[in-house]
């Protein structure tokens, strides 16, 4: 075997989207994919396993964008085949919904050219999904897992259910931090009279973003100086609402638009809250919560999505969803409470440390590549 044929089977195709997306800055509605694709890419240029990238078309939102789907499958499909024969292994980021016609045919595809498929379910409203989805979307859904060597799940819960048809070849996958986005130190949180609060992602009613902007509002006006910086995209009836809305005594509003990562950092170190109450129907394990985590900042946010698996009571402050008054009174609390808030601050880096580090996530991933690139040494 020449030396080009070894390095055909060490390599792993990624099918993600392309890496020049304008959705890559935070708060665009898929910059967490983007981001995803760049961290494994830039992990997996070294070692005994290697990546490469096929991209795929995501959806832009307009009116028309189901005339051109159609299209876009036959050039994702021929995309996919040309690139998967330089490759051992496939690497599929599943977005189901009208993507699934897509990835029932790179499974098909996979298969014909003898490539074990390593299926990676991105988000966490896949269960919901399938449970709703039409005869023919879920039999192509099934299809691509049955034949999947390995199946990831971002979320826990995820990965149980799914294990109870496919069996052990579900693996937990969730999102990660690099080290040198884990800062050594930190500093103290809440040690001035204001509340840096700080919310990144698309901004729209799914996010929470009325109810945050209402209830630091609330907060602001029984006493509490709070300065609110939103990091994303706005949709159009909440840039409607802020435009429109009466000023608030005590309340600063800083509206950042769609970011690159090292701007975001840079606003989550200077910040002491990081407030996300959603309630987004596919919500799963955030990127920006793992950062703000890393960041050492006060998290508060719902019990919602994957969310409770990352944080508990000891290390997030829980807020019940579509509720102003009691993100208002939570925001109160972290005010008067402040070694409490620290504390919890502090749990949640050391969670973040634990677990979902780059070397323990992608280091089990890098065992499932070794598995199916070599299955005879596994």
């Amino acid at each position: 075997m020449d030396a080009s044929t070894d390095q055909t089977r060490d390599t792993v195709i990624l099918c993600g989207p392309a890496m020049d997306l304008a959705a890559s800055t935070y708060g665009g509605g898929a910059g967490g994919y983007v981001r995803n694709v760049s961290l494994l890419l830039e992990h997996f240029s070294r070692g005994d396993v290697r990546m490469t990238l096929s991209p795929y078309s995501t959806r832009r939102f307009t009116r028309w964008w189901w005339l051109v789907l159609p299209a876009r499958l036959v050039r994702d499909l021929w995309v996919f085949a040309r690139n998967i024969r330089g490759g051992g292994v496939v690497h599929l980021m599943m977005t189901y919904g009208v993507a699934i016609y897509r990835e029932f045919g790179m499974s098909l595809i996979a298969k014909a050219y003898g490539r074990p498929l390593i299926l990676d379910i991105r988000g966490g409203a896949f269960l919901l999904w399938l449970e709703s989805a039409g005869g023919l979307h879920r039999a192509m859904a099934h299809y691509v897992m049955r034949n999947a060597s390995v199946v990831l799940g971002q979320g826990k819960g995820m990965v149980d259910s799914l294990r109870s048809t496919y069996g052990d070849k579900v693996h937990h996958f969730p999102n990660f931090v690099r080290p040198r986005d884990l800062p050594a130190t930190v500093r103290p949180r809440c040690t001035s009279d204001e509340l840096a609060v700080i919310f990144v992602g698309y901004c729209y009613e799914g996010k929470g973003v009325f109810e945050l902007v209402d209830g630091c509002a609330r907060a602001a006006r029984g006493g509490i100086g709070i300065h609110l910086t939103l990091v994303g995209a706005e949709s159009a009836e909440f840039k409607e609402y802020l435009d429109t809305r009466a000023p608030v005594s005590g309340l600063q509003i800083e509206r950042r638009g769609q970011l690159g990562f090292d701007a975001v950092q840079s606003l989550l170190a200077a910040s002491d809250v990081f407030c996300f109450p959603t309630h987004h129907g596919g919500e799963g394990h955030p990127n920006a919560l793992n950062e703000a985590m890393a960041q050492g900042l006060v998290i508060v946010t719902t019990a919602h999505g994957f969310i409770p698996e990352l944080l508990d009571d000891t290390s997030a402050y829980f807020v019940e969803i579509g509720s102003r008054i009691h993100l208002a009174e939570t925001l109160a609390h972290i005010h008067t409470h402040r070694d409490e808030a620290r504390a919890k601050a502090d749990n949640a880096r050391s969670t973040l440390r634990e677990r979902y580090t780059e070397s323990i996530v992608l280091g089990r991933l890098r065992e499932d590549y070794r598995r199916a690139l070599r299955p005879s040494k596994g």
